[in-house]
């Protein structure tokens, strides 16, 4: 997500949309990327990072009791679950209000549970955003709700989602796409049906794209949309980030652009690219010299390396650098013993790093660097033959005395 330039290059490929990034998580490719590092208002993605810190800090079991400090936080006409004041509801239907609905509600709500104030859990949004390496990222409340001072960028919406995606818990509420809350002490059930139309049928199906696996949108104005999302396919896992996509009042449909502008980036994605092995962990990438080393050293990837690449890939144009750590390796080397990185290279891009590691070990020249382990069974070894072989022929020996012996004693018997 730190790449400076993805996979497909630098050109605008969507129509409206400001900001737009797409990875593929499997590889951790760079697929594409447009103002990847410019600010714009983050709107409902926020409430990403507040259900991680929900997850992180937590037990989803637990009963919150809803105040009305948390309520008077939003602004009417905000988008909400409709909570009460003294409501008693589970951390976990609230985290479905909020994932699923969208509810600016219950995003003041959690925050207040989790941190005991919504100023003290805005402070651990922006700690955990600057622990997940995000440099252009202020949070300033928990919804997403517009304030000014308060940005992000597609860059660090994803590095939070992608850290979110790694738990399980998280993921079920990221991908629901209906949900029955339960009826509590001051509301019957409800009835959540999630907001990113990509994901369901049940609002509009003209937007269902069975490739989505969740998503939470965000929506600055009517006319200002973004939409992060998974996908999935063909062994492949698409996290896609649209930022403030313009839509227009022509048409209602024209009103979510998000969704347009993110099925245009996943048509280019699956539609373009293909996830390729580059390397393996037993390839000889080169030989480097080891100092008073009985001789060089093999070096290859510490891991195999995958990297969505285009499906017409010219495999003449991948190439590969060695970059060795220092200016001089030492014996004795273990196998294994990281010594560099190695860097793959498409024409003159790079798409790919990883640890370079000693294929075999070296040891110091002049010395007999058979282990000891290995010496004492060595000897143990031949001492053991040596004394099978003594016995053999020493009980050899006594047979031959005594058949001798026998011999004779007969002998003398018969000449009586």
């Amino acid at each position: 997500l730190d790449a400076s330039n993805s996979v497909a290059g630098g050109e605008q490929l969507l129509t409206t949309a400001n900001a737009a990034i797409l990875y593929e998580l499997n590889s951790g490719s760079m697929v594409y990327s447009w103002n990847p590092d410019v600010m714009l208002d983050p709107s409902g993605m926020n409430k990403i990072m507040t259900a991680l810190l929900a997850l992180e800090n937590g037990d989803p079991e637990s009963t919150v009791t809803v105040t009305r400090t948390a309520l008077s936080s939003l602004e009417i006409g905000a988008l909400t679950a409709g909570l009460l004041a003294d409501e008693e509801i589970s951390l976990r239907d609230l985290l479905y209000c909020m994932m699923v609905g969208s509810a600016n509600d219950a995003a003041a709500v959690i925050a207040e549970y989790i941190a005991g104030s919504q100023t003290t859990f805005v402070e651990m949004m922006n700690s955990r955003a600057k622990e997940l390496g995000c440099t252009n990222t202020v949070f300033l409340n928990p919804s997403g709700l517009s304030q000014e001072g308060q940005y992000s960028t597609a860059r660090d919406l994803a590095k939070i989602t992608a850290a979110a995606l790694e738990r399980e818990d998280f993921c079920e509420y990221f991908s629901a796409e209906i949900y029955t809350v339960a009826a509590t002490n001051k509301s019957p059930e409800r009835q959540l049906v999630t907001t990113n139309f990509l994901a369901s049928k049940e609002t509009m199906s003209n937007f269902f794209d069975e490739r989505v696996t969740g998503g939470k949108t965000g929506a600055f104005t009517t006319t200002d949309r973004s939409l992060i999302c998974t996908a999935e396919g063909n062994d492949v896992r698409y996290l896609s980030v649209v930022m403030g996509a313009q839509g227009t009042r022509e048409t209602t449909l024209s009103l979510f652009a998000n969704f347009k502008e993110t099925i245009a980036l996943l048509d280019i994605g699956f539609g373009n690219y293909a996830l390729r092995r580059l390397l393996t962990t037993d390839q000889v990438l080169e030989r480097f010299s080891v100092t008073d080393g009985e001789n060089d050293v093999a070096v290859a990837s510490a891991s195999e390396i995958y990297v969505m690449m285009p499906k017409e890939m010219e495999n003449g144009k991948v190439s590969y650098r060695c970059i060795q750590n220092s200016s001089a390796i030492e014996a004795p080397l273990p196998s294994g013993q990281p010594v560099g990185t190695v860097q793959v290279w498409y024409d003159a891009l790079c798409v790919a790093q990883a640890d370079l590691v000693a294929m075999h070990s070296v040891g110091k020249e002049g010395e007999n660097n058979l282990p000891l382990s290995t010496k004492a069974v060595s000897t143990d070894g031949e001492s053991m033959k040596n004394t099978f072989l003594i016995i053999a022929i020493v009980v050899l020996t006594l047979g031959l005395i005594l058949g001798t012996v026998i011999t004779l004693r007969r002998s003398h018997g018969t000449k009586r």
